[in-house]
């Protein structure tokens, strides 16, 4: 990713928008098979955990499926033992019918390690593909034993980002206004993104490292392909060493950011996108942990004079209360409140 400074210069990128202009990039490069199967099992590894553990159960079920149709290719190289007891669909479906049964069944049982089955392979081809089938699901078995240990030892969802960004009139730029060294009275907008642990109750990060990006396509003058700039925003707290529950990521958009006196039909125009990125270690089992949100105004990811609603709560009783559900909760700032549609606009207080 290339720098461009503080502002932002050159030809906006023609084509495709927003979050669809940076994933139509076409990555081209020679792939054996074996990295192809890699890529595979660290996408399954990433995905949501429903999605993970249908894949895992499913899986000895799909490889039987696919052996029994090779099985078929020679149904006589299979036969049953005698003094095997029948079973309750024998002379009910027809014979073909009752064989492809009895192989799909004796095909699961190996793909399980189980090898219960009423059938056993005679010929030489079926003996060879039992052999492969037995090979197969033991190779399966030890990969998702080890995607399973890595999805019980570290969170794929660590953090849980706000499915919006805002810019808006920011209370904590507005405290920071009366700091001794800050000019009187001057306050400015803020950007602001909000992450949740994703077990608040349990999960503690710690050593954790932010970085908020704002990139988009540019493409120079005489040059016929664009490329990606990136700039650096200025976070309040770009590290924190423990963190519990969630934070706000916060810039606050003074004289020196590249959002200055930018509103949002320019930031449209120029179809800027934010990359927000957390790397960290999880407590309990030290184990690096990364995540990355990416918000583009094209998409409407981007809200104007919005605000969260607070997760941070007292009940009846008296006691804090942290509304894990109120992540993505949004209130519109009231009318006396807003400061103006500028990025860069002031307020000045009696």
């Amino acid at each position: 990713m290339a720098a461009s400074g503080k502002r932002f210069s050159g030809n906006a990128h023609v084509g495709p928008r927003g979050k669809a202009a940076i994933r139509s990039v076409e990555v081209q490069q020679k792939q054996s098979i074996l990295d192809k199967v890699y890529d595979v099992y660290i996408y399954i590894l990433r995905l949501p955990l429903p999605l993970f553990v249908l894949i895992t159960f499913s899986s000895p079920l799909v490889l039987s499926i696919l052996f029994t149709g090779f099985y078929l290719l020679d149904a006589e190289g299979f036969q049953v033992p005698e003094g095997v007891a029948e079973v309750w669909w024998d002379g009910v479906v027809p014979g073909f019918v009752e064989k492809s049964i009895r192989i799909f069944i004796f095909s699961f049982s190996l793909s399980t390690t189980f090898g219960g089955a009423r059938v056993e392979a005679r010929s030489p081809y079926a003996l060879l593909l039992a052999n492969l089938n037995t090979l197969m699901a033991q190779l399966m078995f030890v990969f998702f034993s080890g995607a399973v240990f890595h999805r019980l030892s570290q969170p794929v969802e660590p953090v849980r980002w706000s499915a919006v960004a805002l810019i808006t009139d920011d209370p904590y730029a507005e405290a920071e206004s009366h700091l001794p060294g800050h000019p009187a009275n001057k306050t400015y907008k803020s950007f602001l993104i909000r992450l949740n642990l994703g077990d608040p109750q349990q999960l503690i990060l710690i050593e954790c490292h932010f970085e908020l990006i704002c990139q988009r396509f540019l493409t120079l003058p005489g040059q016929p392909t664009p490329f990606i700039t990136g700039v650096n925003l200025k976070l309040v707290r770009p590290r924190v060493p423990y963190l519990k529950y969630g934070l706000f990521i916060r810039h606050i958009i003074d004289e020196e950011s590249p959002l200055y006196n930018l509103d949002i039909e320019a930031l449209h125009s120029q179809d800027v996108s934010f990359m927000a990125t957390l790397s960290a270690l999880e407590k309990s089992s030290m184990q690096p942990v990364f995540s990355e949100m990416l918000y583009a105004v094209a998409d409407g990811d981007i809200v104007w004079d919005h605000q969260f609603d607070d997760q941070i709560m007292t009940n009846d009783a008296g006691q804090l209360v942290f509304d894990f559900k109120a992540l993505n909760k949004l209130r519109p700032m009231k009318l006396d409140e807003m400061k103006g549609a500028t990025l860069g606009s002031q307020s000045y207080r009696n």
